[in-house]
């Protein structure tokens, strides 16, 4: 089983909950990760504005892990995936990506329960939270990896964290050839005035 979570030992009352999600949706939405099982991973690369990695194959398919809910126009508590100490320099590699040979023998969506917390001057309060976590287990490598969502707000660059909770992880299914925009090739006929011979400036 995974591990990586924490057990909340410490709830609170429903009026100190006041960014506490309403409920997590326990159904996840993309692909059933059991897809990528017998899948050889080649290819590891995180997005550097993101909370999102992209897992290339030797099949020439691609995955993506990615955070349920997350707007990238409108990105509200930052996120970001978190992972076991084994996946972190896979799943974070210091140069963005990294190449390797892992054949995935199983894949499956978990269920971790963690403890969240709002703390400020006034305010100390922890609460439980359930969210969907992708875990792994490769050929290569013993035992189960397991990635998830966080979300956390800072007081200041270095302050304290002063909200921390947790969300839901899905594999997403990626289009390896995505088409590319041509453009519409010139009309025929008379030279659009200008054109080709004075750059505006």
């Amino acid at each position: 089983m995974p591990s990586g979570s924490h057990l909340s030992t410490s709830p609170t009352t429903p009026e100190k909950q006041r960014k506490q999600p309403e409920s997590l949706r326990l159904e996840s939405t993309g692909v059933d990760p059991d897809q990528i099982v017998g899948k050889v991973l080649t290819r590891i690369r995180r997005s550097p504005t993101h909370p999102a990695v992209t897992l290339h194959f030797a099949d020439n398919t691609i995955y993506q892990v990615r955070v349920d809910g997350y707007d990238p126009v409108h990105r509200g508590i930052p996120k970001e995936l978190e992972m076991n100490s084994v996946l972190v320099p896979l799943f974070k590699p210091p140069g963005g990506q990294i190449s390797v040979h892992l054949t995935v023998i199983h894949a499956r969506l978990v269920k971790l329960k963690d403890t969240a917390h709002e703390w400020s001057e006034t305010i100390d309060s922890r609460w439980n939270v359930e969210h969907l976590a992708l875990a792994l287990k490769f050929a290569e490598v013993p035992g189960w990896h397991c990635v998830w969502a966080t979300m956390a707000e800072y007081d200041g660059d270095f302050g304290p964290c002063t909200f921390r909770s947790f969300g839901d992880v899905y594999l997403a299914e990626l289009d390896p050839s995505p088409r590319v925009r041509k453009s519409p090739p010139p009309k025929q006929g008379r030279t659009p005035r200008g054109s080709g011979l004075r750059r505006r400036i």
